[in-house]
């Protein structure tokens, strides 16, 4: 299996990976209006979802359903404008990403639309924590400086980012001196 195989994504959704990574990886640095381990938690059961989804998605074929999206990702997206007030960081998160990027909520449909496997140029690597509690995301990007990936920006925004600091590319020894924030964390 190849390290883009959507099986080994949704590993390294769930804990550090034990998989070599290509040399440079994309960093995103996050930071979180909740504790460091909600965040992680929360965005990583939204990707993990969508990677699912698409992984048994037909996406020529058929309409890609993504009511098995976590509830909060499908209030923040669907109907809500303002946000949802039994999730102010989720709420937050959707304002903030409106206020930084471009003023277009997305909709959980066309949201999902795009982890197509063949249109999607990132993958999730990990996800680490820094001694000021800022996390940071690790997408595997082929080595590319710059690669779409307005998708993730929503996701990690609605998880409650309270910001996101541009992609930079870091070397893999970078990221293996880092802790991880797993699942079990």
């Amino acid at each position: 299996m190849s390290r883009y195989d959507l099986t080994n994504e949704l590993s390294r959704l769930g804990a550090r990976t034990t998989q070599e990574p290509i040399n440079l990886l994309g960093l995103l640095i996050v930071t979180p209006a909740s504790n460091s381990a909600e965040y992680t938690a929360r965005l990583r059961s939204l990707l993990s979802e969508a990677v699912e989804i698409s992984r048994q998605a037909d996406f020529d074929e058929e309409n890609v359903v993504p009511d098995s999206l976590p509830s909060w990702f499908l209030a923040l997206t669907n109907g809500h404008p303002e946000g949802v007030d039994d999730d102010p960081v989720g709420s937050e998160g959707k304002n903030r990403y409106l206020a930084a990027r471009d003023n277009r909520p997305w909709e959980a449909v066309e949201w999902i639309y795009t982890f197509d496997p063949e249109l999607r140029s990132w993958s999730w690597w990990d996800a680490t924590v820094s001694d000021q509690g800022n996390i940071g995301i690790w997408v595997d990007t082929k080595g590319e400086p710059r690669v779409p990936m307005e998708e993730l920006w929503w996701a990690m925004y609605l998880a409650g980012a309270r910001n996101v600091e541009p992609m930079t590319l870091e070397y893999a020894e970078v990221w293996r001196q880092q802790v991880s924030l797993s699942v079990e964390t």
